[in-house]
């Protein structure tokens, strides 16, 4: 549910030995918001679009979360479009019940802030027509997005093991420690470090929750650059 600005202090740490793009997903920050539209293979094929758009040579991709599996997907299916992938906490089994799990009190938090921001924007003195562009820009996500992106995508659960096991390119899976929030339980550490090829490497942050990007930045640029730069 977050946008290209949480990558900002990232981005900022690394745009001095690469060219960083940093995109706005569908339906999140500043690009448009469909009704529809919110499978897997949608961000998938918006990302291989971006990429040939922008005549990128295989670019080195991160993503923490949703971003991890889209990534994840991109590694398995299109090694000729990307170089290597960092994949912060992906939602692999666990998007099997998020619908249920996740997404209610996400969309508490989100309707909470909004009638936040709606009071704020009328004691500014701002027009209803002022105050729904005012919330539409500052809206990291829409409310259909999340909704579709939790309730259309369960099949993952299932079906992520099967990407991991196709992985040909370098990729690094950071997982989050489950106790403090992470998204992967031990027990499914173990079975995918069991069936992924050599290629894929697999590790954990004790301590640290779903958000290993944002929770320990600095960290998380040391690792990655290591990686890029082996």
């Amino acid at each position: 549910t977050s946008n290209s600005e949480s990558w900002t202090y990232i981005a900022e740490q690394i745009q001095d030995k690469y060219h960083v793009v940093a995109p706005d997903h569908r339906g999140h920050g500043a690009s448009t918001k469909p009704v529809t539209g919110y499978r897997l293979r949608d961000f998938v094929e918006d990302m291989r679009q971006l990429i040939d758009v922008l005549e990128l040579s295989r670019p080195l991709i991160a993503g923490n979360s949703w971003g991890g599996c889209i990534g994840t997907i991109l590694a398995a299916d299109y090694p000729s479009s990307i170089s290597k992938a960092v994949l912060g906490d992906p939602v692999y089994w666990k998007m099997l019940n998020a619908f249920v799990t996740r997404l209610p009190g996400i969309l508490d938090r989100r309707q909470s802030a909004d009638q936040q921001l709606a009071k704020d924007l009328r004691e500014q003195g701002m027009t209803k027509e002022q105050i729904r562009t005012k919330m539409e820009s500052t809206n990291n996500f829409s409310l259909d997005a999340i909704t579709r992106l939790l309730s259309d995508n369960r099949d993952f659960a299932f079906t992520c093991e099967d990407y991991l096991k196709r992985i040909r390119i370098p990729t690094l899976i950071i997982a989050g420690d489950a106790e403090a929030g992470g998204y992967i339980l031990p027990e499914e550490l173990d079975h995918y470090r069991s069936i992924v090829p050599e290629a894929v490497t697999i590790t954990q942050w004790p301590g640290i929750g779903h958000g290993v990007s944002s929770q320990e930045p600095d960290r998380y640029v040391r690792e990655m650059l290591s990686f890029f730069q082996e």
